[in-house]
């Protein structure tokens, strides 16, 4: 018996050997396998010469499903948008900032990478797309970018809308914001905001139905969506805010003025800015705010003299 089950054995071990010789996959054949190898091309050199020099910011826009969802089905950029993208991001997000509070300020708080993705993020939970995503204040993905266009401003304003509201992100998990800040509007905080429309967010004192989210959502919506969108289209929102209160029909309908809740929200933006950062929010002393030169770098990237 011992005999033949050495033989056995032996003939298992031959037999798994054939199979494994004529089955093998040499290892060049499995992508991915100590990082894929690529010639750099000019797409590359530019990233490294406008981001990775300059900032130590990595731009990845090449397919690495490592970095993204595993349960979501997503697609690349692609790679001819890849410039043009960053180019605005450059403008419209980096320059204004560098020209408040100096290089060293991106160079120092910047998110290191950049994941650009083509298609949106759709969540079939809750029936909505993710634009953006921010990682600890390291990391930022953009979606959807597969639909840019520089001369589309309402989509220039969505995509820019989320990298600032994803840089605020950064800004307040490195130096939080005041505490008071969550306690003006406390009882609207929700995770089912996706079911408020924005007039009962605005009847609320947000300014978007995202801000209903959290705080923290809160906090970056009103710098991102003031900076993108403008001062008179936030002085329109506080308008329709307050118009909404004193049109009340039951003294129930509100339990506070919302419109003051965003003046209040926005003072403590403004002065967080200031005090943390040294940033102005908006013009001071004949000098532009952040505001303004976020403003007028959509204007001239949209605009026909822009060359992307």
């Amino acid at each position: 018996m011992e005999t033949l089950k050495y033989w056995m054995m032996f003939v298992a071990a031959w037999m798994l050997w054939g199979c494994a010789e004529e089955d093998f996959v040499p290892d060049q054949y499995l992508l991915g396998l100590g990082g894929d190898e690529y010639v750099q091309n000019e797409v590359d050199r530019w990233i490294v010469e406008n981001y990775t020099q300059p900032y130590n910011m990595e731009v990845k826009y090449r397919w690495d499903q490592s970095e993204l969802d595993l349960n979501r089905v997503l697609v690349p950029i692609r790679e001819e948008l890849v410039i043009p993208v960053m180019k605005v991001v450059q403008e419209v997000w980096i320059k204004p900032y560098e020209q408040l509070a100096g290089a060293n300020f991106i160079r120092s708080y910047s998110p290191k990478k950049y994941v650009l993705v083509g298609s949106p993020k759709y969540n079939p939970n809750d029936g909505t797309i993710t634009l953006g995503e921010a990682e600890g204040g390291r990391k930022i993905v953009l979606y959807r970018l597969n639909w840019f266009d520089s001369k589309d401003r309402d989509l220039i304003q969505q995509i820019m809308k989320t990298v600032h509201h994803e840089f605020g992100h950064t800004l307040h998990q490195t130096i939080l914001y005041p505490e008071e800040f969550k306690n003006i509007t406390p009882g609207g905080y929700t995770t089912a905001w996706n079911n408020i429309d924005e007039e009962e967010a605005l009847k609320l004192g947000y300014i978007s139905s995202y801000a209903c989210a959290a705080p923290d959502e809160d906090f970056v919506e009103m710098i991102a969506r003031i900076a993108v969108f403008g001062r008179e289209w936030y002085e329109n929102k506080v308008a329709q805010a307050k118009k909404l209160y004193e049109n009340a029909t039951s003294a129930q309908e509100f339990a506070y003025d919302p419109s003051e809740a965003l003046r209040q929200k926005e003072t403590i933006v403004i002065s967080y800015l200031k005090d943390i950062w040294g940033i102005d929010f908006y013009d001071q002393d004949g000098k532009k705010g952040l505001v303004t030169l976020v403003q007028e770098a959509i204007d001239y990237v949209t605009g026909d003299d822009y060359e992307q």
